[in-house]
């Protein structure tokens, strides 16, 4: 499958599902991002020194734009948010969140990752959840990410699946063995260390198999399994937090 066959499939399901299009608004679409939000309570909360007094956010792969919504209700609600997701379909369901929520997101369009019409030096923070994994041009979209960061600002790409090299092929065969509504892939953070390191981001990879929600049994005791040998999570399938900072320019 090439890139533009991921990508339409990517652009479709959000007009095409039909607990998450447009026209819908789910209860099992609302229960669900609901743990979501819980999920991404504690992240934010690990990671408020980032998160703190931030004053331009942009979301990339935002979906429908509920985790914006949220981080602008309850932790930098003065902030200027700009939500965007490859799908125009999942944008227009946004103001469904900012209904929920009570929140105004300032500006919100569909674009793909590696090409975002803003201008340079735009957003102090860019984040994502659960999203860069879909990404696929990874160091296209770094590079565009740089771009629109001002200096020392922040890219958090939060609570993605990781493995090492090694592991890479069993990974991704079995997060594709169930179906998928979306084509799915793992981070390899050795390969994500590479490319920052080539275009001059400052890179930091966290593990973190903490698991609020709790699919089922047996993925709950192989994530308490990482917990206790941590040496393992840098080998196995994982979960992790990717940290990108952008250095002042020196003249």
């Amino acid at each position: 499958m090439d890139i533009s066959e991921k990508e339409n499939i990517e652009i479709n399901y959000w007009k095409e599902s039909s607990f998450e299009s447009p026209d819908a608004f789910t209860k099992s679409n609302l229960l669900n991002k609901l743990q979501e939000c819980r999920h991404f309570d504690y992240k934010v909360r690990k990671y408020k020194n980032i998160f703190r007094n931030k004053k331009s956010v942009l979301e990339i792969g935002a979906g429908q734009g509920w985790a914006s919504c949220f981080l602008k209700k309850y932790f930098i609600p003065n902030a200027n948010f700009t939500v965007t997701d490859i799908s125009p379909h999942a944008i227009e369901g946004l103001k469904k969140w900012e209904r929920l929520f009570e929140v105004k997101i300032d500006s919100s369009f569909s674009s793909k990752s590696y090409n975002i019409e803003a201008e340079d030096n735009s957003f102090d923070l860019i984040f994502c959840y659960a999203a860069a994994h879909h990404f696929v041009l990874h160091k296209e979209t770094l590079i565009e990410l740089k771009r629109l960061l001002k200096p020392k600002g922040h890219i958090v790409y939060l609570f993605e699946p990781t493995c090492s090299k090694l592991f890479y092929p069993l990974h991704y065969y079995y997060v594709n063995k169930v179906a998928h509504s979306t084509p799915e892939d793992v981070l390899v953070p050795s390969e994500i260390k590479s490319i920052a390191k080539k275009i001059n981001l400052k890179y930091t990879n966290h593990y973190d198999p903490v698991q609020t929600i709790i699919r089922n049994i047996p993925i709950g005791l192989y994530f308490q399994f990482l917990k206790t040998f941590k040496f393992l999570q840098q080998l196995l399938p994982s979960s992790s937090d990717l940290i990108f900072t952008k250095e002042q320019h020196k003249p």
